[in-house]
């Protein structure tokens, strides 16, 4: 078997081309070195290399015009747009919208070879019919406007040209015109020289006529890797582009053509994958198990979704060895994407808070970004560890650079990344180099590797636009120049460097043209990825473009075709693997060549083993068993632990509804992750009208903050004083609000703020309205005797002939009296109902126990366990129960307070010794080892397991 690189050294060879004399042009640099490996194996000896180089690096060196930056040539064209249309000239940030387009659409015109004026006449023609004008009646001026865009276009194509050759350059499509139109070009240097054309699929009308003029002059040779499966067939779109090159040459056939698609044997299997990455799992199976480390230079792993290449490579087992990677990193897909997402958003901040402080996002993204990490010493992480608690605990919106307390260092790539760029591009651009420069200034190179090459290269890219900043000095739009900015990096690459010709390939479809390999493995073969589906920017219509003989969807689908096709020329084992996972759009669908390997190839080669199967995780790792967690030895000690240091009422009900939740909510810690508070959380929200109502009656409250006491006898409360609380209620309130805002006193100014702070308002001003009509209907007298009072009470009990001890602890928001009768009063900002005090009574048919039928309402009525415990520490601190104790509920307050109610004994002592027996058996059952700590299927608000 011959592969198509060898029949060219093997033409080369034959013919005695003088190699001093040969330039050989090639469509891909890869290809470059295996060109040169097969020459010198073919000679047998060492020879100097003849010329090889791709197509538009050939190109660039024949243009007598250098050839103009894209960025440049962007800017000079709208200079003449600014010149051509003085009536209605645009901004940059509005010709930039369609700018970039035009240019392609011009360079694209003349690869093509295409009559500038006549293209331009049948498209302002075009519009005018889509205007339906006919002259027939007058335009509108929106419509006058319209048409003078169009008619522009060609003044716009004839100005920048005269422009660009003024000032002595080109762009590519012009250059390829140029030595198209003038083939001397080529004989400027060697009179003498000859050329290989080898490999190219989809050419120009420019390319096909420089080789057709070489060729006529028997100067040139042109060898097309094709196969006769999809040449020969009319219909197939793998084809169509080496049908018309015969057709400029006017041959009928084509030297070293092959056969070979719908003779050889192949092995070719198709795997589906369920999710996306379940495919870098198959590749590596296959690299291990099924290619011998003696065949791995004769493979390729091809990447056809390139986003798949991370996973990927993270993935190749090491028992492959060497692997060049000539695809290269995409810095789009490294943390150079996030960095300059991040510095976009920081200056957008700026203008939408109207603030030059650090929005507190922003900062703590910063902070967390691998960049500034990898410049910290172990004593900035801790200072920035220290300043993010901080934030959190203060809840700071918005943070002041003189404030943070770090190193010079740190200080100065802060002061530089939170400056403001005040609208200038070329500021911005000199900004973020500098950037640049301290951060791979300070980052270990040794260690952190992969961060100083992304830098590097992020840098290497932008030192065009910075030139092209400086020369034109553009005044854009933030969103515009993110566009721009954006152009010049996301498409560079971190080269992988490794052998080239040894070892595994991994690469890209366009690496891989003119390269023949025996073991190929497809990666991602999806539908969007291959071929690919983003459609052709342009402002030239498909029907004219199709007339023009200019490139559509449907040629660009034909190019990718047959570089799929001919991967298989040779190849011996072929596995291809798609996903079929759910997606925004539906499924992931295969992509439609397995489907032609299928049901076109495979019919026609019957030395074809074609296979599909579905890759699926093991039946071990498929079968998802339930959490539960055994109670060890150190899960008892934890226990001890924490009952020792004192157990709650929420506590105790959340083990009652689901035994895991509690075992990571109190035994593991684990809690809801703290983050600053731009609007007002639930929480927060009844805190407030807590803290309030709690300044409001201190003065009143026998006992202080401390539990000593103020008042003696305490002072009681009248309808007069309520009054005056009414008054001073908002201003109280707002003090709360501003002072959770510490560093944003105008937070509760505007938005859902403003809205929380005129409900608490709201609901505070209805808390006192009804406690003023309370005092005006009785005869008697309200004390308040505390406030916010913490209670706490030691239980030792015996658990299997072991003493443990329970500490049992409760804020209690108010103790009053009324009419001589003690109350305890809970405030709540959400809604209770009767059910959710109610004890009820236990049924003469029922199989529970009074003490199973308590704990049945404690764990289903919200309040219940609560208000219980309350009265089981009032008991314990002043030797009496309370008369009453209940919830005041401030969305529904007409029906406050809601008293605990008791149908299950005959009065509040039998209840709390029940309650007592309960609560201890409650205890019992979390230190049984029989009993694990598991999920409750019927527990609905589980924060941590699957309920």
């Amino acid at each position: 078997m011959t592969y198509f690189i060898d029949r060219i050294a093997q033409f080369i060879h034959e013919e005695e081309i003088p190699l001093e004399h040969l330039t050989i042009v090639l469509p891909s640099q890869r290809a470059k070195k295996y060109l040169q490996r097969a020459l010198f194996q073919t000679y047998e000896k060492p020879i100097f290399s003849p010329k090889i180089i791709t197509m538009n690096r050939w190109i660039k060196e024949l243009s007598p015009l250098p050839i103009i930056e894209p960025t440049r040539a962007l800017f000079k064209l709208y200079d003449v747009h600014l010149e051509v249309d003085k009536e209605e000239p645009q901004t940059l940030d509005e010709f930039l919208k369609w700018g970039k387009t035009l240019l392609s659409d011009f360079d694209e015109m003349d690869r093509y070879l295409i009559d500038s004026k006549d293209l331009f006449k049948n498209l302002a023609d075009i519009k005018e019919i889509e205007n339906w004008s006919f002259n027939s009646e007058e335009l509108t001026e929106g419509q006058k406007k319209f048409m003078r865009f169009w008619d522009l276009l060609s003044e716009y194509y004839e100005k920048l040209n005269e422009q660009l050759q003024k000032d002595g350059e080109c762009y590519m499509g012009n250059a390829y015109r140029n030595v198209a139109e003038q083939i001397d070009l080529v004989f400027k240097e060697d009179k003498e020289t000859c050329f290989l054309f080898a490999g190219f699929n989809a050419l120009s009308p420019a390319e096909k006529s420089i080789m057709k003029q070489l060729e006529k002059m028997g100067r040139a040779n042109i060898f097309i890797d094709a196969d006769r499966f999809y040449l020969d067939d009319k219909n197939h779109e793998a084809g169509s582009f080496i049908r018309d090159l015969m057709q400029t040459l006017q041959v009928t056939k084509l030297p070293y053509i092959q056969d070979t698609l719908s003779q050889d044997s192949k092995n070719i299997q198709v795997i589906n994958c369920a999710q996306p990455t379940g495919q870098a799992k198959v590749t590596a199976t296959l690299l291990k198990d099924k290619i011998p480390p003696t065949e791995l230079s004769s493979t390729l792993l091809l990447l056809g979704d390139e986003k798949m290449i991370v996973p990927v490579i993270k993935n190749i087992p090491l028992s492959v060895g060497e692997t060049n990677i000539t695809l290269g990193l995409p810095l789009k897909h490294t943390a150079i994407r996030s960095w300059v997402d991040l510095l976009f958003v920081v200056q957008e901040h700026f203008t939408q808070f109207r603030t030059k402080t650090i929005y507190h996002k922003d900062f703590i993204k910063f902070i967390k970004h691998p960049f500034i990490i990898g410049i910290c010493s172990n004593e900035d992480l801790k200072a920035l560890a220290k300043i993010e608690q901080t934030i959190l605990e203060k809840n700071w919106l918005f943070i002041y650079p003189k404030e943070l307390n770090i190193s010079e260092t740190l200080l100065h790539i802060v002061n530089e990344f939170f400056s403001s760029w005040h609208q200038s591009p070329l500021v911005a651009t000199e900004k973020i180099r500098s950037m640049n420069a301290f951060l791979y200034k300070y980052i270990n190179a040794n260690e952190k590797a992969i961060e100083s090459a992304i830098l590097y290269h992020f840098d290497q890219s932008l030192i065009k636009l910075e030139n092209i900043l400086e020369e034109f000095k553009p005044g854009l739009k933030l969103n515009t120049f993110k566009s721009l900015f954006n152009q010049h990096w996301i498409n560079e690459t971190i080269a992988y460097y490794g052998n080239p010709l040894d070892g595994l390939q991994v690469m890209g479809l366009l690496e891989t043209r003119l390269i023949d390999f025996e073991n190929v493995i497809v990666v991602g073969l999806n539908d969007g990825s291959m071929p690919p589906t983003n459609p052709i920017q342009t402002m030239i219509p498909m029907d004219l473009r199709q007339y023009h003989k200019l490139p559509t969807p449907r040629e660009k689908q034909g190019l990718f075709a047959h570089h799929f096709y001919r991967l298989l020329h040779h190849a011996k084992n072929v596995w291809i693997t798609y996903s079929s996972a759910d997606s925004s759009m539906g499924v992931d669908e295969p992509s439609r060549y397995i489907q032609q390997l299928k049901l076109e190839l495979s019919r026609i080669n019957k030395n074809i083993n074609f296979e599909e199967v579905d890759y699926t995780i093991s039946n071990e790792e498929e079968k998802s068993q339930p959490l539960v967690v055994p109670k060890s030895d150190a899960i008892i000690n934890r226990l001890d632990e924490y009952f020792e240091k004192g157990t709650s009422a929420s506590a105790i009900r959340t083990y009652l509804s689901c035994s895991l939740d509690f075992y990571y909510k109190y035994l593991l810690g684990f809690g809801e992750e703290d983050e600053v508070e731009e609007d007002i959380e639930a929480s927060s929200f009844g805190s407030f009208i807590h803290d309030t109502l709690e300044t409001l009656y201190q003065p009143y409250a026998k006992y202080n903050d401390e539990g000593e006491v103020q008042n003696d006898p305490p002072r009681a409360l009248s309808s007069a004083g309520v009054e005056q609380m009414l008054e001073q209620q908002k201003s109280l309130l707002q003090k709360g609000f501003e002072k959770h805002f510490e560093k944003d006193k105008n937070a509760i100014l505007e938005g859902k703020n403003y809205l929380s702070f005129e409900v608490a308002s709201h609901l505070t001003e209805r808390f006192l309205k009804a406690e003023r009509k309370l005092l005006k209907s009785q005869k008697g007298h309200l004390f308040i005797e505390s406030l916010e009072e913490n209670i706490t009470k030691t239980i030792n009990l015996d658990v299997d002939g072991t003493e443990k001890t329970v500490c049992l602890k409760g804020i209690i928001d108010r103790v009053d009296r009324l009419n001589d009768g003690v109350r305890i009063i809970d405030y709540k900002s959400g809604k209770c109902e009767k059910v959710d005090v109610r004890i009820t009574g236990n049924t003469k048919n029922s199989t529970k126990t009074d003490l199973e039928h308590l704990i049945y309402n404690i764990k289903k009525r919200k309040y219940v366990l609560q208000l219980l415990i309350y009265n089981y520490l009032y008991q314990e601190k002043y030797g009496v129960y309370p008369e009453k104790s209940g919830i005041v509920s401030l969305i529904n307050i007409e029906d406050s307070p809601f008293y605990l109610e008791n149908k299950l004994t005959d009065d509040i002592h039998s209840l709390m010794e029940l309650f007592e027996e309960a609560l201890f058996e409650i205890v019992r059952s979390a230190y049984d080892r029989e009993s694990l700590f598991e999920h409750d299927s019927t527990s609905d608000f589980c924060g941590y397991c699957e309920g």
